[in-house]
């Protein structure tokens, strides 16, 4: 085996060494974690054992300090109709960082439930030291079926019409002329899906 260069050698040590300390710290973030929860929740048995035929009451200054700030920091982060707002960089740009500010206000607070996510996530970070958002993009397609009964010649005429326009996001899947039954089974061409 060729023999190392010192260089090599004090680089290898300096990442064990990271390694170590990380996992240390790592150890003591996950107790600190368990105390506050702990704390949080009332329970005191691991620095404070109450004594036999003594008071085992407990104050809940923790629970209370952070219930106390939860509003004063939602109201700070989602006090607003805009909890982000795009700044454009010129004259040109105000038009569309409006809308794009509209659309993602829209979709983070209408689409998803950004209230409780924006409350979970600094009520984790008051109590755990970190507050965790996992977000994603998902595509999907969906389907849905409508039957329609008693239509004239005409409606169903306009409805076949429609179907025929929709170029293949919707599909007439049964016809009846007997109790004049008709469905729409509309095929979903991308995320949105318009009912026929």
């Amino acid at each position: 085996m060729p023999k190392m260069s010192n260089a090599d050698l004090k680089t290898m040590l300096a990442a064990e060494k990271a390694d170590a300390l990380a996992a240390i710290s790592a150890a003591r973030l996950a107790e600190e974690r368990a105390d506050a929860m702990d704390y949080y929740l009332g329970n005191m048995r691991k620095d404070m054992p109450a004594q036999e035929g003594r008071s085992r009451a407990v104050s809940t200054d923790v629970a209370d300090t952070v219930e106390g700030l939860m509003p004063h920091l939602m109201d700070i982060f989602a006090g607003s109709d805009e909890v982000v707002r795009f700044e454009p960089v010129g004259p040109e740009d105000e038009a569309a960082a409006a809308q794009e500010t509209d659309y993602v206000n829209h979709v983070f607070m209408q689409q998803n439930p950004g209230f409780m996510i924006l409350y979970s996530f600094i009520k984790d970070a008051l109590l755990s030291k970190v507050g965790v958002v996992k977000v994603w993009w998902e595509e999907r397609e969906e389907e849905s079926r409508e039957t329609y009964y008693d239509l004239t010649e005409d409606q169903f005429a306009l409805l076949a019409q429609s179907v025929m326009e929709s170029e293949g996001a919707m599909r007439i899947v049964a016809h009846s002329m007997r109790g004049r039954r008709q469905d729409v089974k509309p095929r979903n061409a991308g995320r949105d899906v318009a009912d026929a």
